[in-house]
């Protein structure tokens, strides 16, 4: 005690020295709770991405949470542009297309005596067609180079591979069309010209159909009975059609040559090799038609091919039995009898096929409406409406010039005017699906999985908020302004 009032002064008694040195003690740990508290805050106004804050003034997550958080892992952090989810989704059900635009000009094309002015849309149609090849091709090409594994994905697909031979099909209705307007209507190209679009054509078919058709058959298809659909007959398409591109280019060319004479026997021969394996899978339809009844859905589309192939031989055998009448009496190997017995027989086995495909389309047209299912999405398969058909309907026709019949000649235009009108309503139905972003349009994940990371400009990086951090720390750590 002496030795504290010698330092002070003055005289300190215990009472007060205790509640001097609490109050001391009170200022120091007041002091520590003061800089604990600043800490504290100091740690609030910048959280760790794992502390969740519990206030929040806005109560919209864009402008907080997200903004003091870290972005969720499963979200992309960059967003491919839509051209490039365009390509990733374009497939060759798009050929349907083509094709159902160029059976508008074929049937146009062979009306009985129509007026001079209908070859002005005819000419729509088949510029049209062009365009659409030109785009078809390019689109899918593209696919190839940027999206290799989404384009051989396509091709192994047991539904859309069946569509990849159609390309052959819509080259044909090109040279259908330059048959027709390019030599005959305004004589811009040479007849020679025609026969090495045969012979083009022809390779196309073989090197389409051959290997998509090895390949289907390697696979097993003890489950297809049930879910066996017409569109299979895709795969052997090209080759049946070829009777059909010989005589529109037999139509030309001069009837004395070795090259007319070649390719008669040869649109012969593989006219019959697609008619038997076409007639083939019919059978393998009609079994599946008595085991589960009527297809639903979008197989209900797929239904009119099975017109298709009968429609289409007997249109070969009439028109190339037209023009073996003219050639083989020119040509000193066969009897002058020969051109004679092939366009007999070509008429009644026309007719008889025409029964066939006729019947074909009632089994398919009369189910119909009630089995198919009308969603946007589907469109594509509606397709099959069209195009399928130019082969029974053409066949009425050269079957009324044949027996100068006006009523087949009432039947074929009819049936002109119905394919026209399908052609419009399914053309306005793709083009609203396709703005709406239903059909041609992969999602953004399966095009980022597909990209690779070395080609930027596929991709764009995300926008963020770029709202102020200070901003957001005073609506979250000043929960005294509420």
């Amino acid at each position: 005690m002496q030795s504290i009032e010698s330092i002070s002064g003055s005289p300190i008694s215990s009472s007060s020295f205790n509640s001097h040195s609490m109050s001391t003690i009170k200022d120091i740990h007041g002091h520590k709770q003061e800089q604990n508290i600043e800490q504290n805050i100091g740690h609030e106004q910048s959280p760790s991405p794992s502390i969740s804050t519990p206030f929040s003034l806005n109560h919209s997550p864009d402008l907080d949470d997200q903004t003091l958080s870290e972005e969720p892992k499963t979200l992309p952090s960059r967003k491919p542009r839509r051209f490039f989810r365009r390509i990733h989704g374009w497939s060759w059900q798009a050929w349907p297309i083509a094709m159902g635009t160029g059976a508008v000009f074929v049937l146009m094309s062979n009306l009985y005596n129509p007026p001079e002015w209908v070859v002005y849309p005819e000419l729509f149609f088949f510029f049209f067609v062009c365009a659409l090849f030109l785009l078809n091709v390019t689109l899918l090409v593209s696919q190839a180079i940027l999206f290799p594994s989404q384009s051989l994905r396509l091709v192994r697909d047991p539904v859309k591979g069946v569509f990849v031979p159609l390309i052959v099909l819509s080259f044909a209705t090109i040279v259908i069309g330059i048959s027709q307007y390019g030599v005959k209507d305004f004589g811009v190209v040479t007849p020679e010209a025609l026969v090495v679009l045969f012979w083009i054509y022809l390779a196309m078919a073989n090197l389409v159909c051959i290997p998509m058709l090895l390949v289907w058959f390697n696979c097993e298809h003890s489950a297809t009975i049930t879910s066996f659909t017409p569109a299979y007959m895709f795969l052997v398409f090209p080759l049946m059609l070829t009777g059909v591109v010989g005589f529109n280019c037999l139509s030309d060319i001069d009837k004395g040559s070795n090259d007319a004479l070649i390719i008669l026997l040869v649109s012969y021969v593989f006219q019959g090799l697609g008619t038997l394996i076409t007639f083939m899978y019919l059978a393998i339809f009609c079994l599946r038609i008595i085991t589960t009844g009527f297809m639903e859905g979008h197989q209900a589309n797929g239904a009119f091919v099975a017109a298709g192939p009968p429609g289409f031989t007997a249109l070969a055998l009439l028109k190339l039995g037209e023009e073996a009448r003219e050639i083989f009496p020119q040509v000193t190997t066969f009897t002058p009898l020969a051109g004679e017995i092939f366009y007999n027989v070509g008429i009644l086995a026309a007719t008889m096929l025409l029964g066939c495909a006729w019947f074909f389309f009632l089994m398919a047209a009369i189910p119909w409406p009630f089995k198919v299912h009308y969603h946007s999405t589907e469109v594509l398969g509606m397709w099959a409406l069209t195009f399928p058909l130019v082969g029974m309907i053409s066949t009425f026709k050269v079957l009324g010039d044949i027996f100068e019949c006006r009523f087949l000649h009432v039947v074929h235009a009819i049936f002109t005017v119905a394919i026209l009108l399908v052609w419009c309503a399914l053309m306005a139905a793709t083009i609203t699906a396709f703005c709406r972003g239903k059909i041609f349009k992969s999602p953004t994940e399966d095009v980022l999985s597909d990209t690779k990371t070395t080609f930027a400009p596929i991709a764009t990086k995300k926008r963020e908020h770029k709202k102020s951090r200070h901003a957001a720390k005073r609506f979250d750590v000043a929960p005294h302004i509420v």
